[in-house]
């Protein structure tokens, strides 16, 4: 998964996301060099939900489901 700034900048490429004990384990690059590993704790995440909000989170499925499409869609041309 890559991840863009506003002006299509690659920021970070995520390699993989694993559980490590009761902690995520993020493995990536940024910036396209600095391979990097991001320990996310449980409350990390619960601070993401407060971000992302009950309306964006309810929305998800929906976004998820986009995305297989494209992505679908892109593998098979």
């Amino acid at each position: 998964m890559k991840m863009f700034s506003k002006d299509g900048i690659e920021m970070m490429e995520v390699k993989s996301i694993q559980q490590d004990g009761s902690n995520l384990l993020m493995k990536g690059k940024i910036m396209g060099s600095m391979a990097t590993s991001i320990v996310i704790k449980p409350e990390d995440c619960w601070q993401a939900l407060k971000l992302i909000g009950w309306k964006l989170l309810l929305r998800m499925p929906a976004i998820l489901f986009q995305g297989y499409r494209r992505a679908s869609t892109a593998n098979s041309k």
